[in-house]
């Protein structure tokens, strides 16, 4: 048992020191994730990507060396809310979990913290969207089937604490929901937001017109 402990103590410092050895592809600094992901969505909203074509650089450099994304998304698995595009981002830059109604849950709370402890990711954005199916079935109490109806499950008490009176305000309440349960469900996060070392983030996109908005 003993050895078996420490050959898993040995494989996780490993994959750390691995992952921390990478050399850093230039990203968004500490600090500035709020105002660099406002200005690659403004870019994308005004025509003027630089990040959508080709990277051969960054697919070599990450292929080769590792990832070192400064900010984590949480996100919904909606089509319309292609996460890296709409912030203007290339290869390597954001370390994301997608899923319908950017519910939070252990694996994505475990990948945060991997991306937090390992990979250099110093900001998690929860990213809603409007019109969004899972949120709108939550909200009208539609009973799904299938597997479906897990994320429903998880974002109906969202909006049973804050009694939204329309899908907009139901969106935000989810987002603010489910970045509370991020943190609350795990302890590293906690600690290192604690310590200075993460910043959590609120916004949500409107898929008519492309523009994201940050919620305080």
């Amino acid at each position: 048992m003993k050895h078996r402990l420490l050959a898993s103590t040995g494989l996780l410092a490993s994959i750390l020191l691995g992952a921390c050895q990478a050399p850093a592809v230039a990203g968004i600094p500490k600090g500035r994730a709020r105002e660099a992901l406002l200005e690659g969505n403004a870019r994308f909203r005004s025509g003027g990507e630089h990040a959508t074509s080709w990277q051969e650089e960054r697919v070599v450099k990450t292929g080769a060396f590792g990832q070192s994304p400064a900010v984590g998304v949480l996100s919904c698995a909606d089509s319309r809310v292609p996460v890296e595009l709409v912030f203007d981002q290339g290869v390597g830059d954001l370390f994301v979990v997608r899923v319908a109604g950017n519910s939070e849950s252990e694996t994505a709370a475990g990948s945060f913290e991997y991306g937090v402890s390992a990979l250099g990711v110093h900001s998690i954005l929860v990213l809603g969207h409007t019109k969004c199916g899972a949120v709108e079935a939550a909200f009208n109490q539609k009973d799904l089937p299938g597997n479906m109806s897990a994320f429903t499950r998880v974002i109906r008490p969202a909006l049973d604490g804050s009694h939204p009176s329309n899908l907009d305000a139901a969106v935000e309440a989810n987002v603010r929901w489910q970045q509370a349960r991020l943190l609350e469900r795990s302890e590293i996060l906690r600690e290192a937001v604690a310590a200075g070392r993460l910043d959590m983030l609120m916004a949500v996109y409107d898929v008519e017109t492309g523009e994201v908005r940050f919620l305080d």
